[in-house]
């Protein structure tokens, strides 16, 4: 019995060690309160407003798909920032 125990918990420690797990890394507020500044900025056609706060979001981002978007939309800003001069 006592031998049946520990291969159980030897068994129950290598699917522990062997499973994949995913770490869920949330977002900071202040990147998202900041990101929809920008985009109402952007909306109300602030260019240049809308564009230092997409640079705050940009500044506190923790997630590399939110930097990727974050950047895509800036280099977009700066097309049509530039364009209107």
């Amino acid at each position: 019995m006592n031998s049946m125990k520990k291969f159980f918990i030897a068994f129950c420690l290598c699917l522990s060690a062997c499973s994949t797990s995913h770490t869920y890394i949330e977002e900071s507020p202040f990147t998202m309160s900041n990101w929809r500044i920008a985009i109402e900025n952007r909306n109300a056609e602030r260019y240049e407003l809308a564009y230092q706060y997409y640079s705050l979001a940009l500044s506190s981002a923790r997630t590399e798909p939110v930097i990727l978007r974050l950047k895509s939309e800036m280099e977009a800003l700066e097309r049509t920032i530039h364009a209107m001069r």
